[in-house]
């Protein structure tokens, strides 16, 4: 794992101060799947934000519909999750990185929390304008919106697929 990966990680498990953002829980399939259904829910909210032309609102459903795959991903394996970027980290690292989830998938996260950074090298950065999106002003066009339709769809498919296996 590389070293920044590392550091999250053993911050997010063992903070030196404040509370734990990851927690080992025994595996919580129950959890897992509500947190799938919230995905699919997330997926039926940004095509009517998209539809509506609230371009913005269908980026961070999408975004969200990602998210809460990942959550659903983390439960499955006895991991809950209580601040984005660790829920994150702890998904490249136990999925990705292990072979289970094609590192594209990472890349669908990453895109739905930055518009105007879409190249960015650090996942951890993209929440911060996930924010600027979901409470700024910015004008997001459908292009801007377009890609996330197809990517938070295949996103939570695979992770359904992963999580059947």
């Amino acid at each position: 794992m590389s070293e920044n990966l590392e550091k999250i990680l053993q911050g997010c498990f063992h903070p030196k101060t404040g509370r734990a953002n990851l927690h080992r829980i025994p595996e919580d399939v129950k959890s897992a799947r509500q947190h799938i259904d919230k995905a699919h829910g997330n997926l039926r909210a940004m095509k009517l934000m998209k539809d509506n032309e609230l371009f913005d609102w269908s980026v961070i459903c999408g975004y969200y519909a990602m998210y809460h795959a990942v959550l659903a991903a983390l439960y499955k394996i006895g991991i809950r999750a209580t601040a984005h970027y660790c829920a994150i980290a702890a998904f490249k690292e136990f999925y990705v990185k292990r072979g289970h989830v094609d590192p594209k998938y990472i890349v669908y996260i990453k895109r739905a929390k930055q518009l105007e950074q879409k190249y960015a090298e650090f996942l951890d950065k993209a929440q911060e304008n996930r924010v600027i999106e979901q409470y700024g002003v910015e004008i997001v066009t459908n292009d801007d919106a377009e890609w996330i339709i197809e990517d938070a769809k295949d996103f939570v498919l695979k992770i359904e697929e992963v999580l059947a296996g």
